[in-house]
């Protein structure tokens, strides 16, 4: 899936987050589930940067889902 800079993203509760290579150590299992926001792919095949809680994390991309607008019926 593409995703666009800026893109809402479900990120579901109990999923690993990632600093990254220059962090190896620093990962965290997201409390809840939450809203983040796409920012572009990885070097690392199947993961992405998201900004979640006013930080920058990785995750994998298979863990997130898109936000979509609910669409009004007429």
């Amino acid at each position: 899936m593409t995703h666009q800079k800026g893109d809402l993203l479900w990120i579901p509760q109990a999923t690993m987050l990632y600093r990254g290579p220059n962090s190896p150590m620093a990962v965290m299992m997201n409390p809840e589930p939450r809203v983040g926001i796409y920012l572009e792919t990885t070097d690392f095949q199947g993961y992405i940067k998201v900004i979640l809680g006013g930080e920058k994390w990785i995750v994998d991309q298979k863990q997130t889902r898109v936000m979509k607008e609910k669409q009004s019926v007429s």
